[in-house]
C-alpha cells in the first residue's frame, strides 16, 4: 500500500498497526489485477477447450443420427414393399373368392 492511501487511513481513524496489517494483507493475500487477468485467460482457454469438445461430440451425434435415420428409412422401404405385396395378394384372393361365390350361384 502506498503512502497516500495509508495516510488517508490514518486520517480516517485507523491506528498505525491496523494500517500496517491491512498493507501486509493487501501485499500477500489480495488478488492483483494481473492475478485476475491470468485467471481470466485460463478460464477462457478452458471454455474454448470445452466448446471444442462439445462441438466434436455434437458432430459425432449428428453423424450417428443420420446413419440411424438412413437405416430406419431403408427398413421402412423394405417393410412397405412387403406390405404392398401382402395387400395385393389379399385383394387378389378376396376378388377370387368373391368371383367364385357369385359364379357358383
Amino acid at each position: 500500500m502506498s503512502a497516500v492511501p495509508a495516510f488517508k487511513l490514518v486520517e480516517a481513524g485507523f491506528s498505525q498497526p491496523q494500517v500496517e496489517a491491512l498493507a501486509e494483507f493487501m501485499q500477500t493475500e489480495a488478488a492483483r489485477r494481473s492475478d485476475l487477468l491470468e485467471v481470466k485467460a485460463d478460464l477462457k482457454a478452458d471454455i474454448a477447450e470445452v466448446e471444442h469438445r462439445l462441438d466434436t461430440r455434437i458432430s459425432e451425434v449428428k453423424s450417428e443420427l443420420k446413419a440411424d435415420i438412413a437405416e430406419v428409412k431403408s427398413e421402412l422401404r423394405a417393410t412397405s414393399r412387403l406390405h404392398n405385396w401382402m395387400i395385393g395378394f389379399n385383394v387378389g384372393l378376396t376378388l377370387l373368392i368373391l368371383g367364385k361365390l357369385f359364379l357358383a350361384h
